[in-house]
């Protein structure tokens, strides 16, 4: 019940941000849309931020994780909020390894066996949150639950089920339409 309204305070504050908006638009891709997602409004906003990481760190409370994990760059806002409000170390996942220094591909102190969230910001094929996934998984750590603020129900939550990983949205497009 508590989830649930803080859930739907989320959905307010992302209506009242017009970080969802509805019409015709163009995507990066290059395909049409009848709603944009300005994912980049949601994490640069405080009060969002702090709702997010409310609901997640809630949800997370007795499961005994180690760290929260944010693909760059649009999670690492949502996985230090969560850090934050949790008490949880966080880490945050390159794009890429860097080719200077130590080279990593995940920057924080992640051990074998260590148990971890994975926090995006919005998904549409989850294809970046899946590389995010194996990231942790290839550096020995144990992906137990992944979340995204925002699904854009194009058939991410489907795609990573076949791949293993159980994605949790706080938002999918139809909760806001």
């Amino acid at each position: 019940m508590v989830i649930e309204q803080e859930k739907n305070l989320l959905i307010s504050l992302l209506k009242d941000n017009q970080v969802i908006q509805f019409g015709k638009f163009t995507l990066s891709s290059g395909r049409e849309s009848d709603f944009y997602v300005d994912m980049k409004k949601a994490i640069t906003d405080p009060e969002i931020l702090s709702q997010v990481a409310k609901i997640i760190s809630h949800i997370i409370l007795d499961d005994e994780i180690d760290l929260v994990a944010g693909p760059a760059l649009g999670a690492v806002p949502i996985a230090t909020a969560v850090a934050l409000q949790s008490g949880i170390p966080m880490l945050m996942i390159r794009k890429a390894q860097k080719g200077y220094g130590t080279s990593k591909l995940i920057e924080g102190e992640l051990k074998e066996g260590n148990r971890v969230i994975v926090v995006e910001d919005v998904t549409t094929t989850g294809n970046s949150l899946l590389k995010a996934v194996r990231a942790v998984q290839d550096n020995g750590g144990v992906v137990e639950r992944t979340f995204v603020i925002v699904d854009r129900e194009e058939g991410a939550v489907e795609h990573l089920k076949k791949e293993g990983v159980i994605l949790e949205p706080l938002v999918s497009i139809s909760d806001v339409k």
